[in-house]
């Protein structure tokens, strides 16, 4: 019992009881190691602020820093380039599937036209789109894409409907009040427009990029309503309102790596840049003395590689480099780390295949496919693509390009194809998932990124034109008509009766 709690019981019993046990309570809460704050934790910071207030104080400096690492790394390039070939591909793609086959035709003709139309600045599809909202928001932490409607005829037979890509920098985070309005339950937190129970009801956006150096003001930015807007990002936390890079975990780690093999390319370079020296009584000249450079006019020192240099009479003296065995252990330790906080594994990374076999490839993929179907299915899907499906629907159907349905368009995502590390061995497995009604026929086939009513009407035309065209000599191992090792044995005629 400290001094201030013997003094309280001194005077009053009773209280005093209260806080020795209020204390104790106190005490035994922290009966676990990692909420102590005995020696080993006094370093240990750790604040119970809310998501909100974590992310405003520090996505600026997050966002800066994680678009310099995949300036001046390799590695920051890299782990982008596979997450976004892996999480969109060349696009994810939008099928119909309403039930009515004309209904679906005419939705996939629209939908076709519209998506090489899609982009505002006429630069990407609708594809190229996905795959740059996606790469912003993983080294940003967020992007915006706006809905536009432009004018019917703009492009003839086109749904009057565009899409615009914002990085996050252009969501004024000075927005930020906790104070409710006026009884209505709306207030604004880092730019985003909230009401009743934290929905969305808008982005203050500026009209132009606040890092633009060309700009000659920012102007003030204004509030686009929700349905206007998709704001892609990945929520971490319940009543996350911004994203962070994707880098964050490994900004610190990757800028140590970064400076370990600075540091020992410098230290190599160094090394080899000493052979020995010969001395010479003093008062001679400095051999090292700055010459000047000259196309530069500036004066510099240099020291070759192998270079013997004379520094004064007696004996020769060789340069002895100190060793550097540990390099690869650490460097491979950190790229190991590296790669895991930002969700892929060491040979994506790397290129690393040294010690790879199939076994440890497809462990490593499957993991890392799933946290790809996480990004597809929980992020991209319900925050960008559903979205845009819907507008598409609605201003299709306003200008007259579908026609009008009760129950509306239904419609599925097909994901990118994931590649099959042994071919044969998977293609088996798959076949068997199908036989066994593990999956589905059109699962296996959307599973390689393909529509399955374009992949069976193909196959039923392509059999229909040989057939129809006498082609029944061409031999192919893909008709399951026709066996590998050649044609079915025909029917004998005649009479067959033994004699």
């Amino acid at each position: 019992m400290n001094l201030i709690d013997s003094a309280i019981a001194w005077f009053n019993p009773e209280t005093g009881l209260r806080r020795a046990h209020a204390r104790q309570m106190l005490d035994a809460a922290r009966d676990y190691a990692a909420a102590g704050n005995g020696r080993r934790n006094s370093n240990w910071r750790a604040r119970g602020t809310s998501s909100t207030t974590e992310i405003g104080g520090a996505l600026q400096a997050l966002r800066d820093r994680s678009r310099a690492f995949v300036r001046d790394n390799w590695a920051g390039q890299r782990i982008l380039d596979v997450l976004v070939s892996h999480a969109v591909g060349t696009g994810i793609m939008t099928v119909p599937d309403t039930g009515s086959d004309r209904d679906d035709n005419r939705y996939r003709s629209a939908r076709e036209a519209w998506e090489e139309h899609a982009d505002i600045e006429e630069v990407l599809d609708y594809g190229g789109q996905q795959a740059l909202a996606v790469r912003s928001m993983a080294e940003g932490g967020d992007c915006v894409v706006r809905h536009l409607v432009t004018g019917i005829n703009e492009v003839r037979g086109v749904v009057p409907f565009r899409l615009q890509l914002l990085e996050g920098d252009h969501i004024d985070t000075t927005r930020d009040s906790r104070i409710v309005r006026g009884g209505t339950g709306e207030r604004t937190r880092l730019g985003v427009a909230l009401g009743d129970w934290g929905q969305r009801r808008g982005l203050y956006l500026h009209p132009q990029h606040p890092g633009d150096q060309d700009a000659v003001r920012i102007e003030t930015s204004t509030l686009i309503d929700w349905q206007d807007l998709c704001h892609l990002y990945r929520p971490l936390r319940a009543g996350q309102l911004r994203g962070i890079p994707v880098f964050t975990p490994i900004l610190l780690p990757a800028k140590e790596v970064a400076d370990l093999m600075e540091a020992v390319i410098v230290q190599q370079r160094t090394q080899a840049s000493f052979g020995g020296f010969i001395k010479r009584q003093p008062g001679g000249l400095n051999p090292l003395a700055a010459k000047e450079d000259t196309k530069t006019g500036q004066k510099v020192t240099e020291i070759r590689p192998g270079q013997i240099q004379d520094i004064g009479d007696a004996d020769i003296v060789f340069a002895n480099p100190s060793s550097t065995s540990q390099f690869e252990t650490a460097s491979m330790m950190g790229l190991f780390a590296m790669a895991a906080g930002a969700g892929i594994t060491y040979d994506q990374l790397t290129g690393d295949l040294r010690q790879a076999n199939y076994s440890s490839l497809r462990a490593g993929k499957i993991e890392f496919r799933r946290i790809v179907e996480q990004m597809q299915w929980h992020y991209i899907v319900p925050m960008l693509c559903r979205r845009v499906d819907r507008r598409f629907e609605d201003l299709a159907t306003m200008s007259g390009i579908l026609r009008l349905r009760r129950e509306g368009y239904r419609v599925k995502h097909v994901m990118p194809a994931i590649e099959p590390i042994d071919p044969s061995k998977d293609m088996d497995a798959d076949i068997k998932a199908v036989r066994s009604g593990r999956m589905s026929p059109q699962e296996f086939i959307s599973s390689w990124g393909r529509d399955w009513r374009t992949v069976v009407k193909d196959f039923d035309a392509f059999y229909r034109f040989c057939d129809e065209n006498g082609l029944k000599s061409l031999m192919f191992d893909l008709d399951p008509r026709r066996p590998q090792s050649g044609p079915l044995p025909q029917p004998q005629t005649g009479d067959t009766t033994d004699v």
